[in-house]
């Protein structure tokens, strides 16, 4: 069917009226951390083995989805990042935990990492303090 016949334009309509104009307005703009192979990276915490946190030079943190699972990432001591050629680390990097390359999917601004709770929800008694002899 030729663009310019008049079938293709009532085709063409109808689809947009059917399912509606075609838009990525879900879509976030591109992060990235720059200089990330001169330092840009200060911090990181695994988040599971599918993710991880990611802190920037300028202490924003960075949440960084997998495209699949990384299964030694909440073990790992030591995580390598393999950085574009323009040393900015972006959705189209990697990280390497020991002998893995783990291909990202998603890299956005993000809060901090949620802190650990040491006491899995127990309550811990205080120690008395110490009383001042007379």
């Amino acid at each position: 069917m030729d663009r310019r016949s008049p079938a293709f334009a009532a085709l063409a309509a109808l689809a947009i009226v059917v399912l509606g104009p075609l838009t990525c307005a879900a879509a976030e703009p591109d992060v990235r951390i720059p200089f990330a192979n001169y330092g840009g990276i200060n911090d990181w915490r695994a988040d599971g083995s599918s993710a991880i946190y990611i802190q920037g030079r300028n202490r924003s943190w960075y949440h960084a989805e997998l495209l699949g699972s990384c299964t030694d990432l909440p073990f790992a001591e030591h995580v390598g990042f393999v950085v574009e050629p323009n040393g900015e680390f972006d959705r189209f990097s990697e990280i390497i935990v020991g002998h893995q390359r783990c291909i990202l999917k998603s890299l956005t601004k993000s809060e901090p990492p949620p802190t650990k709770a040491k006491t899995k929800g127990k309550t811990v008694p205080t120690p008395p303090t110490p009383q001042a002899s007379k």
